[in-house]
């Protein structure tokens, strides 16, 4: 692994800030078990730690680390805000990372949020993960490039850990962040049932979209799987957030009222929190969906289940649980493709069918 920059790590640092604003759900569970690994590290002696983490995110992380290790970054106030609100809740979080006075500040993603963040901190020492992204204003930057690595060292944890390693993480292994067990309350199960989801009873929890639509599994598929989850007397549940999540769903549903009007699922989109969502995996028999934040977080929590890769690198990934299936076609992307243009209509998503999903998953539920 090569080092764009010379200087070494500040041997006696006593505040540091890691900036992890990321978006992405999955980047956060992968990257989630490091940080409360690094956490304690710095605990044992005596360095105060402090993460910066996207608000949308607060939820969820309650009892993941001290209220005063946590600082939220204000990405929706400063997406729908005017001009004036986006640079207020801007310049607050900014000057909140400021006010830590951080020996070393570092980065762990090549998103531009976390790396203008890392260059605005005040820190004497800023460690960068991206030689492209950190080209300037840092103290030195590693040169993690996945795809150069080791199929069995390529995971997106391992480069995550190479920058923990630098800072004096040497002992921690692939995992997950730690999500604290929490019992569903009443209201909760009584919103279970309200949307038509009867307590005891089997069911599967489907996630049908993804961040991009080349790794989204078509709805006719889930459609189909669903019908034979029906026959199997399993329940299904579609889970999701946003519009585009809704637009999903739909497309199946209106497959589902056509083709199979007696399987019609429990459509919970829009309707959980994630503390919520967690709870509702808690009690799922399995989990079916796309390489999406979604299957990472059932991963996470133990639930089986079967996750369908498209054109993404599974080495990359995978999920990090030995509950959790993947099921890739060997369909080969052709030269003149592109993630988002596939000259075949994305055959190798579509190579898997409904059929093969059923046979890898009721083992896992049996």
């Amino acid at each position: 692994m090569n080092q764009v920059s010379e200087k070494n790590i500040p041997a006696d640092y006593q505040r540091v800030v890691l900036l992890n604003p990321t978006r992405y759900l999955g980047n956060l569970l992968i990257a989630g078990g490091l940080i409360q690994d690094y956490y304690r590290y710095c605990q044992q002696r005596g360095i105060l730690f402090l993460l910066v983490v996207d608000e949308a995110y607060r939820e969820l992380l309650q009892g993941f680390l001290p209220d005063e290790v946590l600082l939220f970054y204000p990405r929706q106030r400063i997406k729908q805000g005017n001009l004036w609100q986006q640079a207020s809740a801007y310049l607050r979080c900014l000057f909140a990372i400021r006010r830590f006075k951080a020996d070393i500040a570092f980065n762990i993603e090549e998103d531009s949020v976390s790396h203008r963040l890392t260059q605005l901190s005040g820190a004497r020492f800023k460690l960068g993960s991206n030689r492209q992204r950190n080209r300037y204003g840092y103290d030195r930057v590693l040169d993690i490039n996945y795809l150069q690595r080791s199929p069995e060292r390529r995971h997106r944890w391992y480069g995550y850990a190479d920058v923990f390693r630098l800072l004096g993480l040497t002992d921690s292994k692939a995992a997950y962040l730690k999500l604290p067990a929490h019992q569903a309350s009443q209201a909760f199960m009584k919103k279970l049932f309200n949307a038509g989801l009867n307590p005891g009873s089997p069911f599967i929890i489907l996630h049908s979209s993804a961040a991009k639509d080349y790794k989204k599994w078509p709805a006719a598929n889930f459609a189909e799987l669903i019908n034979r989850l029906k026959l199997e007397a399993y329940s299904s549940v579609l889970i999701g957030a946003g519009s585009a999540d809704q637009n999903a769903n739909q497309a199946i549903l209106d497959i589902i009222n056509e083709h199979y009007p007696d399987a019609k699922p429990v459509d919970l989109c829009n309707q959980l929190s994630l503390s919520e969502l967690v709870e509702l995996m808690r009690q799922a028999s399995a989990m079916v969906g796309n390489d999406s934040g979604p299957f990472h977080l059932a991963s996470a929590i133990g639930l089986p289940g079967c996750v369908i890769f498209g054109p993404t690198e599974v080495a990359l990934w995978r999920p990090l649980s030995d509950k959790s299936l993947v099921l890739k076609a060997d369909e080969v992307c052709a030269p003149a493709c592109t993630k988002t243009g596939c000259i075949y209509a994305n055959r190798c998503l579509k190579a898997i069918t409904p059929e093969q999903v059923m046979q890898a998953l009721l083992p896992l539920i049996g």
